[in-house]
């Protein structure tokens, strides 16, 4: 139903009065685009790698290495013990938060390639950095006093 289209690209109803008939067909055309559905995009951030899952493993590995060394500890009453945990655990959750760091940073990139705002992410990649390097302090004094 296409319409023939007058000497300046109107429609000839808009020239000779068919007013009516072309309301009709707007009202038809109205009818169909609002009968489409406008499905929204799931937009999820899942990397290949997901270093965010792995640093939660090296956090426990840390945790278990700290339970190992403090045990190891009162059962020798040895303080070196003690102190050897205490960095590693340290050592393995500064690896942990620069891990995690590298996740929010890709996750960043990531939301400014699809139009969205990166700043939660950039002030967790911010956050993880310094928790990261605070632990690296720590075992470094603490290598330098054992």
């Amino acid at each position: 139903m296409s319409k023939e289209i007058g000497p300046h690209g109107l429609p000839e109803s808009f020239f000779v009065g068919h007013v009516s008939e072309t309301v009709s067909e707007i009202k038809n055309e109205n009818r169909i685009i609002s009968q489409h559905q406008i499905e929204p995009i799931n937009l999820k951030y899942s990397p290949k790698v997901n270093l965010r899952h792995q640093s939660y493993y090296v956090f426990a590995i840390g945790l278990i290495l700290l339970i190992t060394f403090v045990n190891s500890a009162l059962n020798n009453y040895s303080v070196d013990d003690l102190a050897l945990g205490n960095i590693l655990c340290l050592f393995s959750f500064a690896i942990a938060f620069f891990m995690n760091a590298s996740y929010s940073k890709g996750k960043s990139d990531w939301k400014l390639l699809i139009g969205q705002s990166s700043r939660t992410s950039n002030s967790g990649m911010i956050f993880s950095i310094i928790l990261g390097m605070l632990c690296i302090l720590i075992v470094v004094f603490g290598f330098i006093l054992l």
